[in-house]
């Protein structure tokens, strides 16, 4: 098929006030969650201030959010990529599991390699577990036109089942006093970037890294300038010449390797084993901040440390205030419904002008 010639339009002046609706959509969330707290006769602004507080009133606060920011990171970018090419992961919990299985495998079974070199297979290992777990869903969808949000919303709970045989059975350690996998091995531990009694690893510097690679790849090359295109106007790209399926793929398939590198740092920068309840929910978590931050990857890093922040900050706000770290749920919740309104308003307004809906 002979390709035609694509452009995609340069940001209008509105682009200012874009950029103010995420900021706006996260205001109203907390005024939603206000209520609750309200209505628990508990004082807003007090646990509001808690919350603070436990995200950042103190050096060690501020470090643990940080590490809290890192998973939820790649699973915004695994979510950024897919809804680039057209589609929705909505499985990155699952891939994150099975992404930090894979790294728990490699750092403990293989021994004698330098630390780069150990790390550097850790992580491929993740990658490659996350992309493996995506690459049926991804089939199906493509070949078959399944829909990717039952198939993998139903992975998610397979993986944590795979999770459980794993630490508890399978690959269980004989020594820990709670129920854990064998520990990887020194050599596939992160180096520090700031030393004890802080501890925080060099697990950000891959996700800045790879949110600058990812925003890189979107705006300055072919293979990224055309899944755009595939994002932004499925059909329009297809008619163009572009290669619709292909790209999907490889959005699907990037998408899973990137949730595996989350679950992976996870085992080498924190826990260096596994516990069945390592992640209490870093997938999902990337699903609002993707939405929110527009699939800009740069500032998926920014809405990620927010998010970081309120799950570090929860149980200070529980301890200080007496509100149950629960209603962190409430407001993500009541973020993503107003995220939702939002992409409604949007497409309505699209069909009434004639335009497609978009993801990328």
């Amino acid at each position: 098929m002979k390709r035609s010639v694509i452009t995609l339009k340069k940001p209008s002046r509105k682009t200012v006030v874009d950029a103010a609706i995420p900021f706006l959509l996260l205001l109203l969330s907390f005024l939603f969650s206000s209520i609750w707290i309200l209505l628990m006769g508990k004082n807003p602004l007090a646990a509001y201030m808690a919350l603070l507080d436990g995200a950042f009133g103190s050096p060690a606060a501020l470090m643990n959010t940080i590490k809290k920011s890192v998973p939820i990171s790649f699973a915004s970018f695994a979510i950024i990529v897919s809804m680039k090419g057209n589609s929705f992961n909505i499985g990155a919990e699952g891939q994150l599991a099975l992404g930090a299985i894979g790294a728990t495998l490699a750092g403990a079974l293989i021994p004698g390699l330098p630390a780069p070199l150990h790390i550097a297979v850790c992580l491929s290992a993740g990658a490659v577990f996350g992309m493996l777990y995506i690459l049926f869903p991804a089939v199906m969808h493509v070949r078959r036109g399944v829909d990717l949000l039952v198939i993998l919303l139903l992975l998610n709970n397979v993986a944590s089942y795979i999770l459980q045989y794993f630490v508890l059975d399978f690959f269980k350690s004989d020594n820990a006093l709670v129920p854990s996998s064998r520990k990887i091995l020194e050599t596939a531990e992160l180096p520090y970037l700031i030393g004890p009694p802080y501890r925080m690893t060099i697990a950000i510097v891959f996700a800045l890294v790879a949110a600058v690679v990812l925003q890189w790849y979107f705006s300055r090359t072919v293979a990224g300038y055309e899944m755009r295109a595939v994002g932004l106007n499925r059909d329009a790209a297809f008619y163009a010449g572009v290669p619709v399926k292909k790209y999907t793929s490889l959005a699907l398939l990037i998408s899973g390797a990137l949730a595996g590198i989350g679950g992976a740092l996870e085992v080498l920068g924190n826990y260096h084993c596994l516990y069945t309840d390592f992640s209490p929910g870093f997938g999902y978590d990337g699903i609002p901040v993707a939405l929110l931050c527009g699939s800009n990857p740069i500032l998926a890093v920014v809405g990620s440390i927010a998010f970081g922040a309120l799950r570090n900050g929860s149980l200070t706000m529980q301890a200080q205030v007496g509100i149950s770290n629960e209603i962190i749920s409430v407001i993500q919740g009541s973020l993503i419904l107003f995220v939702a309104s939002n992409y409604i308003v949007r497409y309505l307004f699209n069909r009434r002008t004639g335009k497609e809906k978009a993801y990328g």
